[in-house]
């Protein structure tokens, strides 16, 4: 598919490209009016133009001057082009056409002010409201799909616009949130307004989306404490609403529902239990009679009976309160740990990548671990059982040195023990089947690939640790004995692989990756 300039198109004169990827090609152009417009040109076989063609069928009822308007769509043989807005030219007419796009800002810019963000922000919603009333989500909102066409931000790329609840998975990593990247469900709304917080992060800090959450030295928690504290809600708990986007906007706090629902399991679970105190004590205070209730309430106010019980229910009373107290501050501090889980842990685990050398890396990592052979724990432990010469862990079947011979071997003897106490944790293969799916349907080079996997997706950054980690411990095996600082590797490869998939820091037996601990 090679267009030149000059050419037509769908009535309108192709002036210059100004975008080019795996889908196909982005041209400015001329409408038989004069008027400038793009045209968006997607070959018309394959999967990105069936998607394409979906998403615009999708789009097609929604009209907002915050979304970006579809003027004409015409669908050949041999293509499928898409005559819409074209974006302002951020050069004003003084060289070559440069788009308003979020991204080229940012790139002139190093970031944007708070008030332009704002701004920007409040036409998106108002877009994505239109969307969300018609019952779609938007699937790809980042800075490269926000445009200024007429100086009115817009939501660009029809293309990934799907039903709610209905689509498959598809986006940007590190705009998508961490329910899609674990497979658990379709997109909705939330999916959205987490990925609309990426973008303020992105805005405000201009910082690549793969830095998240972390903070330019040079740059203050007074530059905008609000824009700061709205992005970091927005992508820590589900928003459901524009409105309640824009509650972050003013310095509101979200209804955390995990919170309020576990308050109430909590109460009514530590209600039920101090009933039932209550009811044992009660009538193990009163005198065995048939009419139980009858006396109760035949007893003087101030007789010593009526005050026993009245003490006893005022201290059955004041335990359920404290024991409310301390449920709710023990699930407080569960809660507080949690809040550190992805992010950091995907931080630690892409340093650990590139000490590796695997980012940026040359992109042979990427076909290693899309066909990774995944074992469960119970099959690596009776790999490493088996009495023959060759424990080691598959995929390899390279043969060992003589004596290294199952759990005869003190090697296999002492991984055994790490992989046994370890909570290692098995992996949801079908949610590794998704991701691996969606990393084989992404353009790009293997390369970029590889350091977006690695960057931005937490189960796949697992899968690696996990590789690491046999490929550590077949090095251990063909060994014969651990070398110095193999057990404190490796120990760390099991905190960060478990912290990964479980988003909790796990408790492990420190003792057992210490390079003094007993050999097994």
């Amino acid at each position: 598919m090679a267009y030149k300039s000059g050419e037509k198109l769908c009535g309108c004169t192709l002036l210059e490209k100004c975008g080019a990827g795996a889908y196909g090609e982005v041209w400015l152009a001329e409408d038989v009016l004069g008027a400038r417009v793009a045209v968006k040109i997607i070959g018309a076989c394959g999967r990105c133009s069936e998607r394409e063609l979906a998403g615009l069928k999708n789009y097609r009822d929604c009209n907002h001057p915050n979304l970006l308007k579809i003027r004409f769509v015409e669908i050949t043989e041999s293509h499928i082009a898409c005559v819409m807005d074209a974006a302002d030219d951020l050069n004003g007419g003084k060289g070559p056409y440069l788009p308003d796009t979020l991204t080229n800002r940012l790139e002139r810019a190093g970031r944007l002010e708070s008030k332009e963000i704002l701004a920007m922000l409040e036409g998106l919603l108002a877009g994505l409201e239109e969307l969300h009333r018609n019952g779609l989500v938007h699937r790809d909102i980042k800075p490269d799909n926000i445009l200024w066409v007429n100086g009115r931000p817009t939501l660009a790329d029809a293309g990934l616009i799907a039903l709610e609840g209905k689509g498959s998975l598809v986006g940007t990593p590190g705009f998508m949130s961490p329910k899609l990247l674990a497979g658990r469900g379709a997109a909705d709304a939330s999916d959205d307004f987490y990925a609309l917080g990426k973008v303020i992060y992105c805005a405000l800090t201009g910082l690549p989306v793969g830095e998240y959450p972390s903070i330019p030295e040079n740059m203050t928690i007074s530059v905008d404490a609000v824009l700061g504290r709205a992005f970091r809600e927005a992508c820590k708990q589900p928003v459901r609403t524009s409105e309640e986007f824009r509650s972050l906007l003013s310095g509101a706090a979200l209804p955390d529902r995990r919170r309020a629902l576990t308050r109430k399991v909590w109460l009514f679970a530590g209600g039920a239990a101090a009933l039932l105190l209550l009811s044992a004590a009660f009538l193990l205070t009163l005198p065995k009679k048939a009419e139980t209730l009858r006396y109760v309430n035949s007893l003087p106010p101030d007789s010593p009976e009526a005050l026993e019980i009245d003490r006893q229910l005022a201290e059955a009373k004041k335990k359920l309160a404290e024991s409310q107290k301390k449920m709710q501050e023990d699930f407080d501090r569960f809660n507080s740990r949690k809040s550190r889980n992805i992010n950091e842990m995907q931080r630690d685990a892409a340093a650990l990548f590139r000490r590796r050398g695997l980012l940026p890396g040359d992109g042979k990592f990427t076909a290693r671990l899309l066909d990774y052979e995944i074992l469960t724990q119970d099959r690596i432990l009776g790999l490493l059982m088996r009495d023959t010469r060759n424990p080691r862990l598959r995929p390899t079947d390279e043969a060992l040195p003589p004596g290294a011979d199952g759990l005869h071997s003190k090697s296999a003897q002492g991984l055994y023990g790490m992989f046994l106490s370890s909570a290692y944790g098995d992996f949801d293969g079908g949610a590794v089947e998704v991701r691996r799916a969606f990393w084989r349907g992404r353009s790009g080079t293997a390369e970029e690939i590889q350091r977006q996997m690695l960057e931005t997706d937490p189960l796949m950054q697992a899968l690696a640790l996990d590789l690491l980690i046999r490929e550590k411990a077949n090095a251990v095996i063909e060994a014969g004995a651990f070398r110095p600082g193999d057990k404190k590797e490796l120990g760390g490869l099991f905190r960060l692989r478990r912290g990964l998939l479980d988003s909790e820091p796990m408790a492990f037996p420190d003792s057992l990756f210490a390079e003094s601990s007993p050999k097994i």
